[in-house]
């Protein structure tokens, strides 16, 4: 409810005169899409920012896309305490279960800390780009894009007031893409995964620097050590198979120096796991790199952060489970912890769940699109499931009715498959018909 009621303020505000340049013909329709867009941190448009609101409305934009980031509960909860009001525990176990908070204690302090630490990874950011767009753009307005472009890579939103085409026309310059590159990386691995690696360095000993260091990575939480080693190998093997694929397309990276077709490759892997940024024409590309990037967009970032998609740890504990059933295992270890079966249940059903409302919204859309090639619907379907925001330049030329599931898609995609799983959670009558009988076998494979 919280992040349907931003977007409905959003639109409004962005329907606004005062939000919009004088040639904007943009509907309410469109706005309220935008808005969606916005505060489910995708970045799809059906009519263009940049030709759409002046700075007002991007200024509006910029808010949308920070609340939807961080969340309105959040920022509420924080309030809240801040001025010593008491938050009931049902409000701090939804805020915690936003963030992927295991425990309540000291929930004051966490959401503190990610605000802290949030503004100051931000402005840092900000800094970087400005020494790019405000000798491009002037001091005024390259302040506000280097704070526009901080806010939007940090919440993994894909959004940018400098044209039409991303960051087709900045692909080479590296101070803005590889600050694009850590900002969606810091803001995708998650909270508790920054404040679990802080801690450690906080405890790391300069004066035996190598004996240190392992000691920290094995103290490490078992969540840190899986989200990082899945993010590692999925940045890594992305960039591989992009290069592989993409080395010799003109259309593409063909004709750029190898620093310049590494750094594409990386920028164009670690976007495509949340943050919708593109360096290049999608509808340029190779069929087989437009597969590999839904395989990436599909398994997203790490939960708890500003990421979406499946998640790294899901999509880990999915095909842990998998190997040990082919092994015929009966327990599933990690880090030398053995991880509960329940758990093991729910990302197997938030896997189910992720699959079937993806083929369910790309078959929708093929029924109201025949003429688009199915690729790029399924394309366009996980971009906007997965708040990515990617496109082969097809979401203002799709109907009404796909633009309306992509909308659809985009919210449940932000909410996250894990609320959508405890929705599901038997009542406490439903509990009480819990029973068991007698064991029975069903042939299966």
């Amino acid at each position: 409810m919280s992040f349907a009621v931003v977007i409905f303020v959003g639109s409004l505000l962005l329907s606004l005169p005062i939000s919009q340049v004088a040639t904007s013909d943009a509907t309410y329709f469109d706005h309220l899409f935008i808005a969606v867009s916005a505060v489910s941190v995708t970045g799809l448009w059906v009519e263009s920012i940049f030709d759409t609101y002046n700075t007002f409305g991007q200024i509006i934009m910029m808010m949308l896309i920070q609340i939807g980031g961080l969340g309105l509960m959040t920022f509420i909860a924080l309030i809240y305490f801040r001025i010593g009001q008491n938050v009931r525990i049902r409000d701090q176990v939804a805020v915690s279960n936003a963030l992927n908070n295991s425990s309540l204690n000291n929930i004051s302090n966490w959401l503190g800390k990610i605000f802290r630490y949030t503004f100051i990874i931000e402005g840092i950011g900000a800094l970087l780009f400005a020494t790019y767009f405000i000798p491009t753009y002037g001091l005024g307005r390259g302040t506000f894009l280097s704070i526009f472009m901080a806010v939007s890579a940090f919440c993994n939103a894909g959004f940018d007031p400098l044209g039409n085409s991303s960051m087709i026309g900045l692909q080479t310059q590296p101070v803005v893409i590889w600050t694009i590159i850590s900002l969606v990386i810091l803001g995708g691995i998650g909270f508790s995964v920054w404040f679990d690696v802080a801690n450690q360095m906080k405890k790391f000993d300069r004066s035996r620097p190598k004996s240190a260091l392992k000691k920290a990575i094995r103290q490490l939480r078992p969540h840190t050590k899986l989200a990082l080693k899945m993010t590692i190998l999925i940045i890594t093997l992305g960039t591989f198979l992009f290069l592989a694929f993409e080395w010799n397309n003109t259309g593409t990276i063909g004709e750029m120096s190898i620093g310049n077709k590494f750094m594409t490759a990386v920028f164009q892997t670690v976007t495509m796991r949340t943050a919708g940024f593109a360096s290049i024409d999608y509808t340029l590309a190779h069929p087989v790199s437009i597969l590999i990037f839904i395989v990436t967009m599909f398994i997203g970032g790490s939960p708890g952060g500003t990421a979406g998609g499946l998640k790294t740890t899901t999509f880990a504990l999915v095909l842990m489970l998998a190997i040990a059933e082919i092994r015929q295992k009966e327990f599933i270890n990690f880090d030398k912890h053995t991880i509960p079966a329940k758990l093991l249940r729910q990302a197997f059903v938030i896997f189910l769940l992720y699959t079937t409302l993806l083929i369910i919204g790309s078959g929708l859309i093929l029924a109201f699109d025949p003429q688009v090639d199915f690729l790029y619907i399924l394309f366009e379907t996980i971009s906007a499931f997965a708040t990515v925001g990617v496109t082969a330049n097809l979401t203002p030329t799709l109907s009404m009715a796909s633009q309306i599931i992509l909308m659809a898609l985009m919210f449940m995609g932000r909410i996250g498959p894990m609320t959508m799983f405890l929705s599901l959670l038997p009542s406490k009558n439903n509990k009480k018909r819990d029973i068991k009988y007698t064991n029975t076998n069903i042939l299966i494979g």
